[in-house]
């Protein structure tokens, strides 16, 4: 147990780690998984909208084979407010990496490399955050980005800081469409270690550790503030199989009903 846990903070320095316990599988960034694909379960839609119908909360769900690109989702373009939109700066992150324009691997304040910042701000600090906001060129070049690459109903405003008198900030919002967009960006640059190491081992609560089980390898981000949660993932199966699953709440009774509605889509697959 001892080793796992140094595992942990040697695979996020200084990390702020956001509620849950344990990941699942304390996956080694330097790893690359590779995977075939069966394609989506017939019964996925039928899940899905069992899931869209639970009480007590409003719900945009989706799925992609991440092999095949075959995708299934419900209220795709539905806009959820985010608390924190650290999917979207994954993708940024992984476009300006592949452009050229910043690999992850240059060095910015305090002699860290982006992805060590990415990283943080994925265990859930909101300084990281906000800082990879500005090192990809601020609020404004996310939104250039965002409009430029087809995702123009994502909005991106920053992030809420934890700091008494820290200034107010507008809502920051998104769909499941460019959820799994987002996701499809970031999981073509896992072949790239920064890409697995800003990634890798989300804070999961003890619901979505109980459904994904030990056996997964599991990159993405979480979410979560007030009555919103957001649930990013990419799954790779022992079979090979490979998932990109997006989980978007708002007006929840409590963050257990959106994994409950992850944990049912899980099942299905």
């Amino acid at each position: 147990m001892i080793a796992l846990l140094i595992a942990m903070v040697v695979a996020a320095p200084g990390s702020s780690p956001k509620t849950g316990g344990l990941p699942p599988m304390l996956l080694n960034p330097d790893t690359v998984v590779t995977a075939s694909s069966r394609g989506l379960p017939s019964d996925l839609g039928r899940v899905m909208d069992n899931v869209v119908s639970l009480p007590g909360a409003v719900f945009g769900v989706g799925v992609v084979d991440l092999e095949t690109g075959e995708r299934i989702t419900r209220n795709e373009r539905r806009r959820f407010y985010m608390d924190t939109p650290d999917i979207v700066n994954a993708a940024v992150c992984v476009a300006r990496h592949n452009s050229g324009e910043f690999p992850l691997d240059s060095l910015v304040s305090r002699g860290e490399q982006i992805w060590q910042v990415a990283r943080r701000g994925q265990q859930g600090s909101r300084e990281a955050t906000q800082s990879i906001v500005y090192y990809m060129g601020g609020i404004e070049h996310v939104d250039s980005w965002l409009s430029s690459s087809g995702h123009s109903n994502t909005r991106f405003e920053g992030v809420a800081l934890d700091w008494e008198g820290a200034p107010e900030v507008a809502a920051s919002y998104t769909n499941v469409s460019d959820c799994l967009d987002f996701i499809e960006i970031v999981s073509d640059g896992l072949v790239t270690t920064a890409v697995r190491r800003m990634s890798t081992n989300p804070p999961l609560s003890g619901e979505l550790e109980i459904a994904l089980g030990s056996s997964n390898v599991i990159y993405g981000w979480i979410s979560d503030g007030g009555d919103t949660r957001s649930i990013n993932l990419i799954v790779s199966k022992p079979d090979g199989s490979r998932y990109g699953i997006t989980v978007l709440a708002n007006d929840l009774c409590c963050a257990s009903k959106a994994d409950l509605g992850f944990s049912m889509i899980w099942d299905a697959l």
